[in-house]
């Protein structure tokens, strides 16, 4: 028995987990988001995966009415339970989009949400580009700081495959960057006597 029984063994567990979500806030950053949307539910709550079926469906919507292909959109979701009442719902990080008029768009995401769903209601927000992408996924969404906060701290987040394979690229030029840079500046002094 530990000498102090109030003693946290768990310490290390709560850094290591706070190291990966800046490590995953800096990734989310890093990738060039149109919108920040909460998806509700209406009553009788759909089945978890109907409620799925639901979000891609309108995500297949978005993509037809941006003119991206289905495959090319960049969606970052994650589901979580309200607060009040445990209902379930949904956020959302939308990229990808190439839509010169962005207030047409977000009117018809806002009705396709409304005939999908059975009219409940959905949030779409703009992503403000001049915030620093981490801090704004963490807690600059202006309004609703609240919501952003549980977005940031739920366990499970799921990335579409052009997210992934975005990243990949990022880390790509990255990386090639990095052996330029080393390869001009990697001789920072030179020995007395050696060219």
């Amino acid at each position: 028995m530990p000498a102090n029984p109030r003693a946290d063994h768990h310490w290390k567990d709560r850094i290591l987990r706070r190291e990966r979500f800046a490590d995953f806030a800096y990734t989310l950053a890093r990738v060039d988001w149109d919108f920040f949307t909460t998806h509700t539910f209406k009553n009788p709550l759909p089945r978890p995966y109907v409620r799925g079926a639901m979000f891609w469906r309108w995500c297949r919507d978005v993509s037809g009415f941006s003119g991206v292909p289905y495959k090319n959109l960049l969606i970052a979701l994650r589901g979580e339970q309200g607060e009040i009442g445990g209902r379930p719902h949904f956020h959302a990080l939308v990229g990808g989009l190439t839509t010169c008029n962005m207030m047409s768009l977000r009117s018809q995401m806002i009705r396709s949400w409304k005939i999908i769903s059975g009219n409940s209601d959905g949030d779409f927000r703009f992503y403000d580009r001049s915030l620093a992408g981490a801090d704004y996924i963490c807690k600059c969404l202006g309004a609703n700081d609240y919501e952003v906060n549980k977005f940031s701290l739920a366990e499970e987040t799921t990335l579409s495959d052009s997210v992934i394979s975005l990243i990949r690229v990022l880390d790509a030029k990255g990386d090639r960057r990095c052996r330029e840079v080393t390869r001009k500046y990697g001789q920072v002094a030179k020995a007395a006597g050696f060219n």
